[in-house]
Parts: structure tokens; C-alpha cells; sequence
């Protein structure tokens, strides 16, 4: 799985196997319209929040809510 998926539709960031790598995601961030680069940064932002700790709570909570409230026949 990849971890730098799109967020409705907009980039959120670059993944990066090397140095080159690295080197042109630094490159293509510093030179880019600063708008473009606010708009990856804010869809980055809303991307992350899928994986805050009250959001793995809750949605551990809702997976095991119909094991723990199961009622045997």
C-alpha cells in the first residue's frame, strides 16, 4: 500500500527511494506556484487526519462493537 495517496483528488506529497529521489521532490516542491504547493499541503493535512489516534479509536471501537455486543442463539 502506498502511502502517498491523492486526497480528493489532489497530490499529498512524493515518495522517495533515494537520494535522487529525495533531491528532485526537493526540487519540484521548491519551484512549483505557491498556490499548487498550498493545495498539497492543506490535502496532505486532511489526509493525515485518517490516521490521528481518535480516529483509530473510533474506528477500532466500531469494529469490534459487533463482536463485543453479539448475542449467541
Amino acid at each position: 500500500m502506498d502511502i502517498v495517496l491523492p486526497e480528493e483528488g489532489t497530490q499529498t506529497g512524493f515518495l522517495a527511494q533515494s537520494v535522487q529521489d529525495y533531491a528532485d521532490a526537493i526540487l519540484k516542491i521548491m519551484t512549483m506556484p505557491e498556490p499548487e504547493r498550498l493545495e498539497m499541503a492543506a490535502a496532505a493535512r486532511r489526509r493525515a487526519l485518517r490516521f490521528s489516534e481518535q480516529r483509530f479509536s473510533e474506528d477500532f471501537k466500531a469494529a469490534i462493537r459487533p463482536i463485543l455486543f453479539h448475542t449467541s442463539r
